[in-house]
């Protein structure tokens, strides 16, 4: 049934009749010669705007059967028609079941279709204003859902870089939308750095909670001597027994010795690393499946080693992946960049990285979290 519709309730026949003719061709009109017909028809008739109602009908009154469709229609215009005036039922009318007009007989149409007219004026900007209300309720929770994702990406970011002897870092974090599913973590000790970037499945508070769980159970493992590619899969077996619903992180894990400059990777779906040696990009070419996935993963783990003026550089699928307005990606620009920045300072470096990704993408709104972090080594 159409919005808007008129409903029309009175036992005499010759009364549904005319006003039926008052709105024929203006708008869809719906007849009852009983309570209990009107009734069946408001449960069937969402689109109800106007119920014009005869006070004195047999079994069930007008006050009765507009008291009765207030949970279902709460926003229709009620008119009562009468052939008489009691100022009690009046008052009754007006304050139980929100009646717009009372009208007593006999009535002109004319009257009776302007009354509809200015009621359904009404009834319009109540439903627009609730529309707006539901809308704004829905964007204020929505906001406080990205609040409080917000909140749980700052207790896992880390606040800065670690500050080591013959060492510096630096990153360059810049989420898609409001909240990212990239995070990023390091951990120091008297000897050794640990670094991961992680790219977590799915966006805004769900994605936050899944990685605040990973972020949780990898502190636990940071402190343990086992190898990166055995804590990779000792994380993906927590997180499919915890996790069974296919939510997954992709994850690039690296332990350096900070006197020796020997490092260990692995890797579970994450782009291949970039080495910068004498001037050369090379890329350290560990594969693996993402956490969460698949159980009983097993992650091949690499040796490399990060001599004086060498940088390692980790990064997201939203830097490689990034793809300018032909569909080109930017993996292979993305080596060219570093190539040609190698011999900035780490700052400056990182940030020419990210201006060169930006102007590859012509500046488009990115469609994905970019996540650089670089490690370069001084002495």
């Amino acid at each position: 049934m159409a919005d808007e519709t008129i409903l029309v309730v009175d036992d005499e026949i010759a009364n549904l009749q005319k006003v039926r003719r008052t709105f024929i061709n203006r708008y869809p009109v719906l007849s009852a010669a009983t309570g209990n017909e009107a009734l069946e028809l408001v449960h069937k008739n969402s689109g109800i705007a106007v119920i014009i109602a005869d006070q004195r009908m047999p079994g069930m009154t007008g006050i009765e059967l507009l008291q009765e469709t207030m949970p279902r229609l709460p926003h229709a215009v009620r008119i009562i028609l009468t052939g008489y005036t009691d100022v009690d039922v009046l008052l009754e009318a007006i304050n139980s079941c929100k009646v717009y007009r009372y009208i007593v007989k006999p009535w002109d149409p004319p009257d009776l279709l302007m009354t509809v007219e200015r009621g359904l004026e009404s009834y319009r900007l109540v439903k627009e204003n609730e529309h707006f209300r539901k809308e704004l309720i829905r964007r204020e929770r929505l906001a406080r859902e990205i609040e409080i994702a917000r909140e749980i990406q700052r207790y896992i970011l880390p606040p800065s870089c670690p500050e080591m002897e013959n060492y510096e870092m630096a990153v360059e974090y810049r989420p898609a939308r409001e909240v990212g599913g990239d995070l990023y973590d390091f951990q120091k000790d008297a000897r050794t750095l640990q670094i991961v970037v992680g790219d977590v499945s799915g966006k805004s508070i769900p994605a936050a909670l899944f990685g605040a769980v990973f972020s949780g159970q990898l502190q636990a493992l940071f402190s343990h001597p086992l190898p990166p590619s055995e804590k990779l899969a000792a994380l993906n077996a927590s997180l499919v027994a915890r996790y069974p619903s296919g939510n997954y992180i992709a994850v690039a894990h690296c332990r350096i010795d900070l006197e020796t400059g020997s490092g260990m990777l692995a890797n579970g779906g994450m782009p291949f690393p970039f080495l910068v040696r004498d001037g050369n990009v090379i890329r350290l070419k560990a594969s693996g499946t993402p956490l969460g996935l698949l159980e009983g993963s097993s992650y091949e783990e690499i040796q490399f080693q990060l001599a004086p003026g060498n940088t390692l550089i980790l990064t997201s699928d939203g830097t490689t992946d990034a793809l300018d307005a032909a569909g080109n990606f930017y993996d292979q620009k993305f080596a060219e960049s570093i190539g040609r920045h190698s011999m900035e300072k780490l700052p400056e470096f990182i940030r020419s990285l990210h201006s060169e990704l930006r102007d590859f993408t012509a500046g488009a709104e990115l469609s994905d979290d970019i996540t650089i972090v670089a490690l370069r080594r001084n002495r």
